[in-house]
């Protein structure tokens, strides 16, 4: 794929479209990475011995009372996904093919290479895996690699991601931007129908088929709720119409009973109870904030000018947090129980910490790395093609 323009790509020039800050899915955004920073530090670090968190904490520092939810947590990665389907159809509707392509490397490289180098550097300190594991697993994790296993296994939906970013890029790429409704709610029909039929005892092992990985990066598990994402973002830019309600309510109830699968895997995971039904409570509220949200936006916005660059940078700082947490905040909690404080003040130092260090990557040290890949990548597209498209191109 090329990061410079081509003939096909020059005509599809920027799409008009008011460009504010999604102050309400910035929040949102927030939230779910700290559902799953709860998932791994208040649940996994002390149930699944086996687990990169406890791994870490080295020992058992249980919060039973904080189950009901922190066993749900990972609810946080299908939010991520509905989230990702909305922004990215907004900031590629004012993008060409290559400033696309170029704000997604920019978006995604600098903080993978620096976060997965950090988890690498720790995982030498702390865990007992060999150094030549280790290291493949590092270098795996730097090169995208689609498949486990990484440094750490958050980067597991990455390559979901940015799967779902080569479908837009193509449509970019081809001038069909017009078309990434259709194809997106075709992609997330195709989904839902599949968890649908996996719901009836007609194939009882249809569910475990599609959430396969190749099942993930065909992106047939997880496509409804990116479709839930894309449409609503066309709600909003041309209104809901009887087509869009009723695509909505197909890619709402595959994600559902996706949902439930998951559920019922973690239940069995941790021994708890299997029922979706936190699981499908949490994503709900998130499913009504996020309307809530994008409709009121705009009054938010006029009203608030300055609140919309401090959401911002906890927006920004998500994907740090996403891609530290399980290090950084469990080797705080390991060394503040180490040092006796009791579970809860090391339960909230380790999720403190773990904040504080993405903010300080997402404002101190991804935007110097940024620039300079963005340098060079100008470079590179210019000595390719004799030029090369501006600089500052669109990041999520």
């Amino acid at each position: 794929m090329s990061i410079v323009p081509t003939a096909s790509e020059t005509s599809a020039a920027p799409r008009p479209h008011a460009s504010r800050p999604l102050i309400g899915l910035d929040l949102l955004r927030f939230g779910a990475a700290c559902l799953v920073v709860l998932y791994h530090l208040a649940c996994t670090a002390w149930m699944v011995p086996s687990s990169e968190a406890a791994t870490l904490v080295g020992q058992s520092i249980p919060f039973p009372i904080l189950l009901p939810v922190s066993s749900q947590g990972w609810v946080g990665v299908p939010m991520f996904f509905v989230i990702s389907g909305y922004v990215i159809a907004y900031s590629a509707s004012q993008a060409s093919a290559s400033r696309f392509l170029t704000g997604r490397i920019l978006r995604l490289v600098p903080g993978i290479w620096f976060c997965a180098t950090v988890s690498f550097g720790l995982a030498l300190l702390f865990d007992p895996e060999a150094t030549r594991v280790l290291f493949e697993r590092y270098v795996r994790t730097l090169v995208l690699f689609p498949v486990p296993r990484w440094i750490d296994g958050v980067y597991w939906t990455l390559g979901i991601e940015i799967m779902f970013y080569g479908l837009v890029y193509a449509l970019l790429f081809l001038n069909w931007f017009e078309r990434l409704e259709p194809v997106i709610l075709a992609v997330g029909v195709i989904s839902a129908l599949a968890w649908c039929l996996a719901a009836t005892p007609f194939w009882p092992d249809l569910d475990r088929i599609i959430s396969t990985r190749i099942a993930k990066l065909a992106l047939l598990t997880h496509g409804c709720h990116f479709a839930i994402g894309v449409l609503l973002w066309s709600a909003v830019r041309n209104g809901l119409t009887a087509l869009r309600l009723a695509g909505l309510a197909i890619c709402l109830t595959g994600g559902f009973l996706q949902i439930r699968y998951d559920a019922g895997f973690v239940g069995v995971l941790l021994d708890l109870d299997r029922s979706p039904a936190m699981a499908w409570f949490l994503y709900a509220v998130f499913m009504a904030l996020f309307c809530l949200s994008i409709r009121a936006n705009t009054a938010l916005t006029d009203a608030f000018p300055g609140l919309g660059r401090r959401f911002r940078d906890l927006g920004l700082a998500t994907y740090p947090l996403y891609l530290l947490h399980t290090f950084v905040g469990a080797l705080a909690m390991r060394f503040l129980a180490v040092s006796g404080l009791p579970p809860a003040a090391s339960l909230t130092g380790g999720i403190l910490t773990a904040v504080a260090a993405s903010l300080l990557v997402s404002q101190r040290i991804e935007p110097p790395l940024r620039a300079g890949l963005g340098r060079a990548l100008h470079s590179v597209g210019t000595r390719l093609r004799g030029r090369g498209p501006a600089p500052g191109a669109l990041t999520r």
